[in-house]
């Protein structure tokens, strides 16, 4: 009994003393970008299920839904957020309550992703789905 309560202990021991691992790297193209939700300016519909949105800072982030929440929209038709977190800083797509007003229909979206373009994909993105 005494033997298996020493190799317990060394086994106890070894493993807190053991260095910690270093956090998981994010996924590849994962955005740790963040902004704030009173600093959007302008949004664009791509098709039914992504959104061109422009920041305050000039910056252009593509979200994607889960489902065609935007089918029937317009990119005239308003956006209805709210922050999920009870900060207006969004930097993962749960942080954001989103809903697309298409007449007097509230549309209900899941933010999937949202990725910060680079300057490059903002240079060829079409007129039509500039925000």
């Amino acid at each position: 009994m005494k033997a298996v309560l020493i190799v317990f202990a060394a086994t106890a021991l070894v493993a807190t003393s053991a260095p910690a691992q270093p956090a998981a790297p994010s996924a590849p193209g994962a955005s740790r970008d963040c902004f704030r939700m009173s600093q959007l300016r302008g949004h664009k519909r791509v098709d039914a299920k992504t959104l061109n949105i422009e920041a305050g800072d000039g910056s252009i982030y593509r979200w994607e839904m889960s489902g065609s929440c935007l089918s029937g929209s317009s990119s005239s038709d308003p956006l209805v957020m709210s922050p999920s977190s009870g900060s207006d800083l969004i930097c993962r797509p749960i942080d954001l309550d989103l809903k697309v007003k298409h007449g007097p229909i509230l549309s209900p979206c899941i933010i999937k992703s949202f990725t910060k373009l680079t300057p490059a994909e903002v240079a060829a993105l079409p007129p039509k789905h500039r925000p």
